[in-house]
């Protein structure tokens, strides 16, 4: 997961940075993404795979965290997205974060 996210710009978040303590059931949360108005998937946490404190104990034993460290938890069905697109995360009780997307290539890096 570290390389297919670590691009640059390939990875946002935000934009409000919440503490468990802040969120009554993580695993009730539904979380989808948003591709040019359209929902593409939906789901709630407690489906994930893994669920987020398994994550966390896993990551925990081969390395320190440390408060406000970030585990990117993959992707609910990978789509190819475009210039132009515009892709958004929606999860209940927040801020959605909405993400223009450029093709720096074809945009000559900027």
């Amino acid at each position: 997961m570290t390389r297919s996210k670590s691009f640059d710009t390939f990875f946002s978040f935000g934009p409000h940075l919440v503490t468990p303590d802040e969120v009554e059931e993580v695993v009730n949360l539904n979380v989808s993404t948003v591709i040019n108005g359209g929902v593409h998937r939906k789901n709630v946490v407690s489906n994930m795979s893994f669920l987020p404190w398994h994550l966390v104990s896993f990551h925990s034993k081969v390395m320190k965290l440390l408060p406000g460290d970030i585990i990117s938890t993959g992707t609910p069905g990978a789509v190819v997205i475009r210039d132009g697109d515009i892709v958004e995360c929606h999860i209940d009780g927040f801020e959605k974060l909405v993400n223009h997307v450029k093709d720096l290539k074809l945009n000559g890096g900027n």
